[in-house]
């Protein structure tokens, strides 16, 4: 039940947007991730995350120079690493929401820059010892960071883009809440169905 209410609202989505005018499309992404700041180091024995993921892009024009450009995108981030011969990971489920500026310099060049929301849908933990996967309480829920990029728009509505973003939150609800802050790279493949 709970899918076929997910897939209804999608759909509804959907038509809304080709009711509008909006450009709608659909994304894969790569994304690696790492976290910076005075104590970057004690998280994860500072290992980059590798992730992928998928979702829908919606472009709304002003102009034909300027527009806005959301959608929703599900990614799984995972952190591996080894201390002493133990293996460690950190899995990570988020549902990413941007809302960015988008100026096209060319028909197909662009670039743009903006805010990246998310919300953590599961953030869970691994041990070799123990050999179990744990919930992590402390992650807090929601994220915003800032992001910038550039990518190029094939005439036929293939697009190739790549940007970075910096996150403003403290992604630990400890006391005291350690100074690390995620700085991720995002690289993505997009097709718009209509633009």
């Amino acid at each position: 039940m709970k899918k076929f209410t997910l897939l209804a609202a999608v759909a509804l989505f959907a038509s809304s947007v080709f009711a509008q005018g909006l450009g709608l499309g659909a994304r894969i992404s790569y994304q690696s991730e790492a976290m910076m700041g005075d104590d970057a180091e004690f998280f994860a024995d500072e290992t980059v995350s590798s992730g992928f993921g998928g979702g829908i892009d919606v472009l709304y024009h002003f102009s034909p120079m300027v527009g806005l450009h959301s959608g929703a995108l599900f990614q799984l981030n995972a952190y591996s690493w080894t201390v002493s011969s133990v293996d460690y990971s950190y899995l990570f489920l988020n549902l990413q929401v941007p809302v960015l500026a988008r100026v096209n310099f060319t028909p197909g060049f662009f670039a743009e820059a903006g805010l990246d929301m998310s919300i953590n849908m599961m953030a869970s933990a691994y041990d070799e010892i123990s050999d179990e996967w744990n919930d992590i309480d402390k992650w807090n829920t929601f994220q915003l960071g800032l992001t910038a990029g550039a990518g190029y728009t094939l005439w036929f509505g293939l697009e190739f883009s790549g940007r970075f973003s910096y996150g403003l939150l403290d992604p630990i609800d400890t006391d005291p809440t350690p100074d690390i802050k995620p700085f991720r790279f995002q690289f993505d493949v997009s097709y718009w169905f209509k633009k």
